[in-house]
Order: structure tokens, then C-alpha cells, then sequence
């Protein structure tokens, strides 16, 4: 029996069927590159559809090239290609159903359907479907619901096709685990993301997916080998919304404000070898962005409670499916891992 078996899902690493990249070009072209692919394969498209569908539009473009690029980063081109439509269900799906109980089914369900992605290495491309699944905009008719996923997954093309312009692999061959250790990984991450959902829609927070985020966020570090990040990410809330809290006491100018919260994005991209004070930063930015005039402390207060409840939820999902996966690890041999050639 293999000793990958022994581990928790986020412990292996993948290893990615493209042999390493060749010389590419300088640093100056390849941003001029990026900035080149963004304007074409982005910006423009996102003019067009403003122009033709509006606001909602807009905002499932963007949306969508996101969850491509990091599904195709993660998982490679071709796998994320073949989980576009899927990205663009769930998401006419999520903002139909945004944030109500039919919502948080979904986000259990979609949880579900990535753990199941270990039974055949495809977690990373599947994790985009809670992604997608959760961080929607609101719509309140069938219509509106079908435009936004239909949009979505046009972007989760664009999405694609622009990582692979700058050398994403076609398939990045993840961690497989036997029918039982799937089993429990798919139905322990389903049952965090329904129940990380469900306290947001319980208490009734505008805001519910706030809950979720840390889930997802990172369940994707964890994968990438850094499960350090947990526990940063806990601590690095706590301290943004403290300092937060303490800038509400003080009551500075709504001026001042502002230009801390700039200030805050600044230092926080400075920071970005050290997680916890990154994600400080960030969760004090945010804070001061989001908040109304008088209304800093509640925010803080509210964020905090929302990320770390988040956390808290993949932690006890994290021991759970340890504790249960150790035992079936035991008693059932990893299978044989697929060949690494792209066709994968």
C-alpha cells in the first residue's frame, strides 16, 4: 500500500504532464504579452457584452476567465475545458438560487462532485464548480439565470485560452485515492460547503458566501501544499478585523479612511511571503472598503465571524476525514496511477 493513501487529500502534489518550459521571453515582453492577451481576450469582449447584456453581463465575463485560468492553472487546459459547462450550470444555477437554501444544496452538491475528482485525479479542475457556484451575482428570473451561466462559461474560455497562451500545461494529473477514501473525501468537503453555507442563510447575512470563501480558498492552498495557510488565514482575520475595529474607535474622516484602505492593498501586495499579514491586511482593507459611514465596527465584527467560521468549519472537516480516511487508507491499496501523457 502506497503512503498516499495515508494523507489527507491536499498532500499530495501533482505533478504535471508538460516537461519543463523552454526559454521564454524577457520579463517586459511578457507582461506587454499579458496585458496584450487581457486587452484582447478580456477587456474587449467585456465591452461588447456591456454593450449587448449590461452589468450582469460584465460581471459573469470576469468571473467566468477567473475560474478558467485557475482551473486550467491548476488542473490544465484540457481537463478545465471539458468542466466549462459544468462551471456554467452551477453558475446560472447559483444566481438563480442565491442565497437561499436551494443555494446552500447546491454548494453541498457541487462540494460533492469535486471530492468525488480524486477517484480519477481531476479535483482541481472540479473545485471550480463551488467556486463558481458561490460567488454569483443575484438574479430573480430563469433568464437572467441562463445569461449568467451561459456568460460565465464563455469566460471560463477566455479563461483557458489565455493561461495557455503563457504555457499551462493540457492536463496536470492530480492525487487518485480508491473508491472508499473518495467516498469519504467527496461527502466530508460536500458536507463542510453545504454547512458553511447554511450559517450565512441561517443568520441571514447578506453576505453568506463570505462563509464559503475561506473553504474554498483554502481547500486550493492545501492542494498546492501549503497547509500552513490555515491556520494564517485565521490569524490574519483576527488581526485585520482587530485593527479594524480599533479604526472605528478613533471614528477618522471617511477621506481617511479610504486612503487607509489603499494604503493597507499596498503593503499587503508587499507582503505576500507572509501569508498572515497579506490576509491582515486584505481583511482590513476590505473592511474599511465595504463599510458604511459609522458602521466599521459591525463589519469588522461581521467579516471576522464570517471568514473564521469558515476556517473553522475545514478544520473540523479536515480531522474528520483524516481520522476516517487513515482507517480506509489501511485497508485499501491505492490504485495504479494513470499514465502521464496528455490525453489523460
Amino acid at each position: 500500500m502506497g503512503d498516499g493513501e495515508n494523507v489527507g487529500p491536499g498532500d499530495q502534489e501533482p505533478t504535471e504532464a508538460a516537461g519543463p518550459a523552454a526559454d521564454g521571453p524577457s520579463g517586459g515582453r511578457r507582461i506587454l504579452h499579458l496585458l496584450g492577451a487581457v486587452l484582447v481576450g478580456v477587456v474587449l469582449p467585456a465591452v461588447v457584452v456591456g454593450v449587448l447584456v449590461g452589468e450582469l453581463g460584465v460581471s459573469a465575463l470576469f468571473t467566468g476567465v477567473v475560474w478558467g485560468a485557475i482551473g486550467a492553472k491548476l488542473g490544465g487546459t484540457r481537463r478545465m475545458l471539458y468542466v466549462t459547462p459544468l462551471v456554467g450550470i452551477v453558475a446560472g444555477l447559483g444566481a438563480y438560487t442565491a442565497y437561499d437554501w436551494w443555494w446552500v444544496a447546491l454548494l453541498a452538491a457541487t462540494g460533492a462532485i469535486a471530492g468525488a475528482g480524486y477517484r480519477f485525479g481531476w479535483f482541481a479542475p472540479l473545485l471550480m464548480a463551488p467556486f463558481a457556484a458561490t460567488f454569483v451575482t443575484p438574479v430573480s428570473t430563469a433568464t437572467s439565470a441562463v445569461t449568467f451561466g451561459a456568460i460565465v462559461a464563455v469566460g471560463t474560455g477566455y479563461g483557458i485560452v489565455i493561461v495557455r497562451r503563457f504555457g499551462a500545461p493540457a492536463v496536470v494529473d492530480g492525487a487518485r485515492y480508491s473508491l472508499p477514501v473518495t467516498a469519504v473525501i467527496a461527502l466530508a468537503f460536500g458536507a463542510v460547503m453545504g454547512a458553511a453555507a447554511a450559517v450565512g442563510v441561517a443568520l441571514s447575512w447578506t453576505e453568506p458566501y463570505w462563509v464559503p470563501e475561506p473553504v474554498l480558498v483554502l481547500v486550493m492552498y492545501v492542494l498546492m501544499g501549503h497547509r500552513e495557510r490555515i491556520q494564517d488565514k485565521a490569524l490574519g482575520t483576527a488581526v485585520g478585523a482587530a485593527a479594524a475595529v480599533v479604526v472605528a474607535i478613533i471614528a477618522p474622516p471617511p477621506w481617511a479612511m479610504t486612503a487607509l484602505a489603499i494604503v493597507a492593498v499596498l503593503l499587503a501586495v508587499l507582503q505576500r511571503a507572509t501569508y498572515w499579514r497579506m490576509y491582515g491586511l486584505y481583511t482590513f482593507a476590505l473592511v474599511l472598503f465595504l463599510a458604511a459611514p459609522g458602521d466599521v465596527a459591525h463589519e469588522a465584527e461581521e467579516r471576522g465571524v464570517q471568514i473564521l467560521a469558515g476556517v473553522a468549519l475545514l478544520i473540523i472537516g479536515l480531522a474528520a476525514l483524516h481520522l476516517i480516511a487513515d482507517r480506509l487508507a489501511r485497508r485499501y491499496p491505492q490504485p495504479e496511477l494513470a499514465s502521464n501523457a496528455p490525453g489523460a
